[in-house]
């Protein structure tokens, strides 16, 4: 249970940091290609450096959570950052949300509850010592490719797609790591440089989609990158797995969670205070 609270955590320093990149992004102009530079520029902008300070802070808090908690459960809480971002706009901002909106929220408290009541908590299963030379591998090819791609990428989608299952090989190799205790190990492990790579990208790319158009196009596909890929991989490489005779019950939850989330992107736009 504690991991869950962990990946909550997680979320809610997640939500503060997607408003504040959306902010830092848009102020910055969009490049055809993924310029690494682009990464000194954003961490020069305020709001962006500290988005990127709570997105340490929720990449701390899932890595801690990974050791215990499913990949597929892990990252439906993290998709649920949106509902936060939602909830915190009605309380501080004013602003006033739909019926659909409240409908999606209740969806994604409903979706994680059923998550944690058939995830089965525990470290991953012993995977062979090349399984982290091929994540490293896939990581890079994914780097190389959309850098190479990026001056197709001419809406949010596509970016925001990749960026998400760069997200979402970085939580796989944030697992893998939980089977790693020493420090020596984790220098000498591909999957460290697997996770830092994959990181890095997906910073980049979340940054090209916010730039390319819509925050709900470019938050929508990020979610869908983040969770489903990485979920399928943790149920069939990792052994991650569900209580006895509770499979349909976590399928239900973790759909319902994500569309849910998805359903809420539009707030991943920041809102302006309405004047007194």
């Amino acid at each position: 249970m504690f991991g869950f609270v962990l990946a909550l955590g997680a979320a809610f320093c997640s939500a503060t940091a997607a408003t504040l990149q959306s902010i830092g992004a848009r102020r910055i102009a969009a490049t055809a290609h993924l310029d690494p530079r682009l990464l000194y520029r954003l961490l020069r902008n305020g709001p962006y450096a500290a988005g990127l300070a709570l997105d340490g802070a929720s990449s701390g808090l899932t890595f801690t959570a990974l050791r215990s908690v499913p990949l597929f459960a892990v990252q439906a809480v993290g998709a649920a950052n949106l509902s936060i971002v939602a909830f915190l706009a009605m309380l501080v901002l004013r602003v006033k949300l739909s019926a659909q909106d409240a409908l999606a929220i209740g969806g994604v408290i409903i979706g994680l509850v059923l998550l944690v009541i058939s995830a089965v908590i525990g470290p991953p299963s012993e995977m062979p010592g090349v399984a982290g030379w091929w994540l490293l591998g896939a990581v890079v090819a994914l780097a190389v490719g959309s850098y190479l791609g990026s001056p197709r990428m001419r809406t949010p989608a596509l970016p925001g797609l990749l960026a998400g299952l760069s997200f979402g090989s970085a939580a796989l190799g944030a697992r893998l790591l939980g089977r790693i205790g020493s420090v020596g190990a984790l220098v000498t492990s591909p999957i460290t440089y697997a996770l830092v790579i994959a990181g890095l990208n997906g910073l980049l790319l979340y940054a090209a989609a916010l730039q390319r158009g819509s925050v709900t196009v470019a938050s929508a596909s990020t979610i869908v990158g983040q969770t489903v890929a990485p979920a399928l991989v943790g149920w069939l490489l990792l052994g991650d797995r569900v209580r006895p005779g509770f499979a349909p019950v976590a399928v239900l939850g973790f759909v319902l969670a994500v569309t849910a989330a998805m359903a809420l992107a539009r707030h991943a736009q920041p809102h302006v205070p309405r004047a007194e």
